[in-house]
């Protein structure tokens, strides 16, 4: 299969279709981003894209489906690997708002806002995973 149908397939399974990049984004379900997304399917694989998928469609982030937030968040599955296997790491991952460090990355540094995204998250993971991990009763 082309990578560019698998593409497709790995976003369909988190309800997400892909638009041209000169329309405007119209609800949580779109993205423009199917180049970076191809590209890290090529350079790292299905599951690498299925795991920044999954990060990303947590209930606190779902719908920023940017090409920054994508290259910052791949940034971090490769770096940090061992940050994705601790105890509690993805209640954490979702208590950080993707899109307000977005945000804050373009004000700070509008020439490279992805870099600079890839730092702040990288900065506030670091934070709440020194916090202590309260389990909650089940």
């Amino acid at each position: 299969m082309a990578s560019g149908g698998l593409v497709d397939r790995i976003a369909a399974e988190f309800g997400v279709h892909f638009i041209a990049h000169t329309r405007r984004v119209e609800g949580r379900h779109q993205s423009k981003a199917r180049r970076t997304c191809l590209t890290l399917l090529k350079k790292h694989g299905p599951e690498h894209l299925r795991l920044v998928f999954g990060l990303i469609n947590t209930a606190e982030n779902r719908g920023n489906w940017s090409a920054q937030c994508f290259t910052a968040v791949s940034w971090l599955v490769l770096n940090k690997p061992s940050w994705i296997e601790r105890r509690g790491f993805l209640d954490r991952f979702d208590k950080i708002n993707l899109q307000a460090l977005l945000e804050k990355s373009k004000e700070i540094n509008p020439s490279a806002p992805t870099v600079t995204l890839s730092v702040l998250l990288s900065y506030e993971l670091d934070k709440r995973l020194q916090q202590p991990f309260l389990e909650r009763a089940a």
